[in-house]
């Protein structure tokens, strides 16, 4: 670190634009200067009093104790003395020396101005780039539930027994159905994987109303039914499942959308995921085994959905999250597969819910 010099030379020696002290900081140099300022005030000051010692005795009229002259020695120890005082910082520093410490406080100040400034004016570019980038996430959180919200039924992919109603065509049901099969509605959007948009798509059905119905309860009917409606090979089906419902039921998910043939079930189709409400899970058209805890009925909210990143499916129960290891073909990830919902029998009714405030709680995933 420099120090302060004594003689006006020193004062070109630096310009007022370099720093005095390049180790301390503007503000640590500051305080420096502005103490040395104090210091050089002080010796103005001092300097009258000086001087009229240096040229008169104690008495005004340079007579020594005894009233006598000094003598040379003594004037040259005095001399000595007033040379060694000038040599401490406090005592002899040019005016131009002054100017200069003036100068460099001033350009301190003003650095410290333009840092404020341009810190104040990070600060507010920082502040407009989050409330832009806030703006851009409600853009695309708007953009996800608008699409949720968009979503119904589409009257042109619905079997002629369902009939589509509610404000929003959300509600489904199946209307003069005697013979058992099943009948389907799709939705009018498929599902959009699209990560830019949303993490995962997700919909849910309520069941209003559900009907069960087990022809093996009186077998000469059963017999009428199978030789009228069913092949050899349902009637087997239907003996094979003779403890369970054999007609009726809802299952919904999601499969390739068609608008014709839509008086069966798709769970056993290529492209098919479906949920049924006996419990059975379908993962591209195969059976993944029934589960009674995921069977549902008149009452309950069940939910079906696909995470984009993992491909995993989703399927709740009232606010259950029942997920398992099921993943969604990459095949059928560029917006093939379309909501769906079939009813087994005349009076099952359903409403949908595509978004975006669900019974379950999607955080939770």
């Amino acid at each position: 670190m420099s120090s302060f010099t004594t003689s006006s030379s020193s004062a070109d020696e630096f310009s007022p634009l370099q720093p005095i002290f390049p180790n301390l900081s503007p503000s640590e140099e500051m305080s420096v200067l502005i103490a040395r300022i104090a210091e050089l005030n002080r010796a103005k000051t001092m300097e009258p009093s000086v001087a009229s010692s240096e040229v008169f005795g104690q008495d005004g009229y340079g007579m020594n104790d005894d009233g006598f002259s000094l003598n040379e020695e003594e004037e040259e120890e005095e001399e000595d003395e007033q040379q060694e005082d000038r040599k401490t910082p406090t005592k002899d520093v040019s005016e131009d020396h002054l100017k200069a410490i003036l100068e460099r406080i001033g350009e301190i100040e003003k650095q410290q101005q333009q840092q404020t400034k341009a810190f104040l004016q990070s600060q507010n570019d920082q502040k407009k780039i989050l409330e832009k980038i806030s703006e851009i996430e409600k853009q695309k959180q708007k953009k996800v539930f608008l699409k949720f919200q968009e979503n119904c039924w589409d009257s042109f992919a619905c079997h002629e027994d369902i009939e589509i109603s509610g404000d929003k065509s959300l509600i489904v049901h199946q209307k003069k159905n005697d013979s058992g099969y099943w009948r389907s509605v799709f939705a009018k959007y498929p599902i959009v994987l699209n990560k830019h948009l949303s993490d995962f798509f997700y919909y849910e059905i309520s069941v209003m109303k559900k009907k069960r119905k087990n022809l093996l309860r009186n077998k000469s009917h059963n017999l009428k039914i199978i030789r009228r409606n069913l092949s050899e090979k349902s009637a087997k089906w239907i003996k094979k499942r003779s403890r369970r419902e054999c007609f009726g039921g809802i299952n919904f998910g999601f499969a390739v959308k068609q608008q014709t043939k839509l008086d069966g079930p798709f769970r056993t189709r290529k492209g098919t995921y479906a949920y049924e409400s006996d419990g059975d899970i379908c993962i591209n058209g195969q059976r993944k085994g029934t589960n009674a805890k995921y069977s549902y009925g008149e009452g309950d909210t069940v939910g079906i959905g696909v995470h984009f990143a993992s491909r995993q499916m989703i399927f709740t129960k009232n606010k259950l999250n029942n997920t398992s290891d099921f993943l969604v073909d990459p095949s059928f990830a560029d917006g093939s597969l379309y909501p769906f919902v079939s009813l087994g029998l005349s009076g099952d009714k359903i409403e949908a819910n595509f978004g975006p405030n669900f019974k379950f709680d999607l955080e939770t995933l």
